[in-house]
């Protein structure tokens, strides 16, 4: 599917802007990922940038899970109809967090108690909490194929930045004010990502989206930090025609 098209089709619904849904399609159709996961997908939109990109490839599949108690108008369901890519998708909902459907992954997965990889790309928008996040990352990376991608949003969001009371089922009055003012996917990425032996060509993108491999190469590469301007307000204020015709998103390595 054409993404500016896809675009035409889901404008005004949050919470991925055209920017960095164009960098999402562009990312899963170089790398060619044929089985992909995405854990927290909110109204869908990213989900359907992803499945868009497949559909762009002509092959693969995405897993999209979220919360039960979150309901989202319009859904995931809905955009995914309207934009006919709901062949790509599986949408699954669990009770607590998606860390409850890693586990039955994990389980589904494991014979002669070895767990066989099954994705090839993760991409984690959910929880933005330590706890949650932090553990997702060593569940997902049982279910990772060698070579396989993790991208994390949300890198320096704090729960402090947000005029809300309760994030993803964590009620901030039960947090200490460092957790309160810490970004919990900066610090996944610092204390469990980078130190992982198997993980590297760390990108850290507009201090918001972080991406890292998993190779079997020794963690020696400097971690690569590219800023951009959000191009969202160039977007609203010249328009889409500007926009898609000079704009182009930078390559992620």
């Amino acid at each position: 599917m054409d993404i500016v098209e896809l675009y035409n089709e889901i404008e005004g619904v949050p919470y991925t802007p055209f920017d960095s849904g164009k960098q999402l399609f562009n990312f899963v159709v170089e790398k060619k990922f044929k089985n992909c996961l995405e854990l927290g997908f909110a109204h869908g939109v990213s989900s359907c940038y992803i499945a868009a990109a497949l559909d762009e490839l002509g092959d693969g599949h995405l897993t999209s899970v979220d919360l039960q108690n979150v309901e989202r108008h319009p859904s995931i369901e809905t955009l995914l109809d309207k934009t006919n890519l709901a062949r790509y998708v599986d949408v699954y909902r669990e009770k607590t967090s998606y860390n409850w459907f890693l586990k039955k992954m994990i389980e589904a997965q494991t014979n002669n108690n070895m767990c066989e990889p099954l994705y090839d790309f993760c991409f984690i928008d959910g929880a933005k909490n330590w706890t949650i996040d932090g553990f997702a990352f060593f569940l997902v990376d049982k279910l990772l194929k060698p070579d396989g991608w993790i991208l994390f949003d949300d890198y320096d969001w704090t729960y402090a930045s947000i005029n809300e009371t309760v994030t993803d089922g964590v009620n901030h009055r039960d947090l200490g004010d460092d957790e309160l003012n810490t970004p919990h996917i900066e610090l996944i990425f610092k204390l469990l990502i980078l130190q992982h032996p198997n993980y590297s060509n760390f990108t850290i993108y507009n201090n918001n989206w972080l991406f890292a491999q998993k190779t079997t190469q020794p963690n020696t590469q400097p971690i690569q930090v590219v800023h951009k301007t959000s191009f969202l307000n160039i977007l609203n204020t010249v328009g889409r025609k500007f926009y898609k015709t000079y704009v182009k998103s930078p390559p992620i390595h």
